[in-house]
């Protein structure tokens, strides 16, 4: 049966993409055919320069957000999120040569396999029911893009959600009045090319979008800020109760802090500057997704503990079927 599901929700993809770049672009439309115009009068007698200037700057601001939506889910769709066939790493020399030491070290150390692959799992990668494959630093698969969310497209991912949400808020804030008007089924006039069924369906559907992705958003903005993946969340969790109970204190071996897991995440330092997070360009992430640097705090616990939370992370890592629901 799981089969099934795994085997329907992989075809069902590129009808989940269709659906959502038509909804997208239908609230896009009812921005331009009726929101904006109800908001800013370019005609009018009594507009000033500064007001003109506004306006602008208004359509600069709308076709940026809706340009990094559609870049950034495009990113997510079409960047291959890790697998074990992968040979390029991306980062500079030094960047290559640690985690090629890492490698070396933990796979002489802690050698394993995955189970359905028969290949070597690198940490934090899991194998998706979905596209019956490795993913590299694995969070979820995600129907809506038709493809895992791993190492290589996360940034993207979380990026996309994050224009969304801020362009649903705006439509919301700046489309009420219209909304309302739409709503007057006895008053016949409606000087908009837009329907009226049509207004209100973008107005309620932004609505919903902003409540559902902020959700989503705002829960991968956790786990980008404490250095987890939502299959590690659930094991940390699990592991941070258990510690309690033993009267020791749990760590995250991938965690250094807010500030540089943003950093990490979003490939910020010398090669990329924090204001490259606003460029809708491609931004590879640090690292290969196969081995990754631990935290300070995290070798200074025993080496029994060490081992055992090595070895407690690949016995996560057999956990199979994990989607996006």
């Amino acid at each position: 049966m799981a089969k099934i599901v795994d085997k329907a929700m992989w075809s069902a993809g590129p009808v989940f993409i269709v659906i959502a770049i038509a909804l997208v672009d239908m609230c896009v439309l009812a921005y331009y055919l009726v929101v904006f115009p109800y908001n800013h009068h370019w005609f009018s007698e009594d507009i000033t320069l500064l007001g003109k200037l506004g306006i602008i700057l208004t359509v600069l601001f709308t076709l940026y957000m809706i340009y990094c939506i559609h870049f950034h889910y495009y990113m997510a769709i079409k960047t291959h999120p890790g697998g074990m066939t992968d040979t390029v790493i991306h980062g500079t020399e030094d960047d290559s040569t640690q985690y090629t030491l890492l490698q070396y070290e933990e796979n002489a150390q802690y050698p394993k396999i995955c189970k359905k692959c028969h290949l070597p799992k690198p940490e934090r990668a899991h194998h998706c029911s979905v596209c019956n494959s490795c993913v590299l630093r694995f969070d979820h698969h995600c129907p809506w893009i038709h493809n895992c969310v791993g190492h290589y497209n996360h940034r993207y991912f979380v990026l996309f959600m994050t224009y969304m949400v801020l362009s649903a808020a705006y439509f919301v804030i700046f489309g009420w009045r219209p909304f309302i008007i739409c709503l007057d089924i006895a008053n016949p006039e409606w000087p908009y090319y837009f329907p009226r069924p049509l207004m209100a369906f973008a107005y309620i559907l932004s609505i919903c979008m902003g409540l559902a992705l902020g959700a989503l958003c705002a829960w991968h903005y956790y786990l980008v800020l404490t250095a987890q993946t939502t299959v590690e969340f659930y094991n940390n969790y699990y592991e941070k109760g258990i510690a309690k109970s033993q009267g020791e204190i749990f760590v995250n071996m991938y965690d250094f802090g807010y500030l540089e897991n943003i950093r990490k995440f979003f490939n910020i330092g010398e090669k990329y500057a924090w204001y490259t997070v606003f460029y809708p360009i491609p931004i590879p992430p640090q690292g290969n997704g196969r081995h990754f640097e631990k935290c300070q705090e995290f070798y200074l616990l025993p080496e029994t503990v060490q081992q055992d939370a090595i070895l407690a992370n690949q016995a996560v890592q057999d956990l199979e079927d994990v989607k996006d629901l």
